[in-house]
């Protein structure tokens, strides 16, 4: 695990988000619309990618990487 998902996940518990959470923000956005298949049967990891990029937690996310680096080198 790199420091980077340690963070991740670092910042989930702290803003009072489990896996569980998580897991179910995944499973809204897969099934949202039913009759989108192609979404139904899109990989978890790409579901992770599409949720961190223009969901989140009701819009509320960590830090992306870059920004992360950044903070981290300048504390």
């Amino acid at each position: 695990m790199s420091e980077y998902q340690k963070y991740q996940l670092e910042w989930m518990i702290s803003h009072g988000f489990s896996l569980q959470d998580l897991m179910e923000e995944l499973t809204k956005l897969q099934y949202d619309d039913p009759e989108d298949s192609d979404m139904i049967s899109t990989p978890v990891s790409e579901l992770f990618n599409e949720w961190e990029t223009d969901i989140g937690f009701d819009s509320e996310i960590w830090a992306c990487e870059n920004e992360w680096n950044e903070y981290e080198r300048t504390t």
